[in-house]
């Protein structure tokens, strides 16, 4: 972020209204000094839509539950974040706001709007994807992520998009997270498009166990579609393998660049 400014000073507007921290009115809150930690964390939900309360403790905040209470709450004081609910979280979730985002374009850091409100139908799929970013961050794979959100931008929304792209040794490799069965036309669809597109090193599937049976066959004819499950890739993390319908692997602590490149073209 070139250029921008580590912190922010914001005076706190006359109708904010009390705020309390565990039966404590903090009124020392007139302004906020955005953290290097807060700007990740609006960066973040920028990306990726929203994140849940333990996603912003563990992959934001180190683990430091009651200082993530702290700062969210004070980003929230302030204009930056906002919270809905949602039935079966605790927590409810977090998006950033039109005033996050004007921010960052104040910065000229090109980032995507905030998300109005989060699809009820695809809640578990993107906080799966956000939890994978954060495990791929945590192992050190990969040099850069392009989330889905990112890769949109300027493009029709109408245009198919991959959940991220992961730069691995300068090549980018698409990430799909599958867990509903589509229709099989799709299917030849989403596998035709990488297989023909010369931009992408390789696409790596998240799927579950009943998918991966159904998939592996679908996809016999491409050598650039590997697959794993949500179970090992978070059980063996960096020992987590993906495999193609050809019976090869690729493994998260090896090279995968040198690997495909052992790979027989025929």
């Amino acid at each position: 972020m070139s250029g921008a400014p580590s912190e922010l000073s914001q005076a706190i507007p006359p109708d904010t209204g009390r705020w309390h921290l565990k039966g404590r009115l903090p009124s020392h809150w007139t302004r906020i000094d955005l953290q290097p930690r807060d700007l990740k964390l609006l960066r973040l939900l920028l990306e990726q839509k929203f994140l849940s309360h333990e996603q912003i403790v563990r992959s934001v905040f180190g683990g430091r539950e009651r200082y993530t209470y702290l700062r969210v709450w004070k980003l929230r004081r302030f204009g930056f974040v906002s919270q809905v609910w949602v039935a079966y979280m605790k927590e409810g979730l977090f998006l950033a706001t039109e005033q996050a985002f004007d921010y960052f374009r104040a910065q000229f850091v090109a980032l995507p709007p905030p998300l109005g409100y989060p699809d009820a139908r695809t809640i578990s799929h993107d906080l799966l994807v956000s939890d994978i970013r954060f495990l791929f961050e945590e192992l050190g794979f990969g040099t850069r992520w392009t989330s889905e959100r990112m890769w949109r931008m300027g493009k029709s929304a109408r245009l198919w998009a991959p959940d991220a792209i992961i730069h691995v040794g300068g090549d980018p490799f698409a990430l799909e997270v599958e867990r509903i069965q589509k229709m099989d036309a799709r299917y030849e669809d989403i596998f035709l498009r990488y297989e023909e597109d010369s931009s992408i090193s390789a696409c790596l599937y998240v799927t579950t166990e009943e998918l991966l049976e159904t998939l592996l066959p679908k996809a016999e004819e491409c050598r650039r579609i590997y697959f794993t499950t949500v179970g090992e890739l978070f059980e063996k993390r960096a020992k987590a393998a993906f495999r193609n319908s050809r019976g090869h692997f690729l493994v998260i602590e090896e090279n995968l660049e040198e690997t495909l490149q052992k790979e027989p073209s025929g």
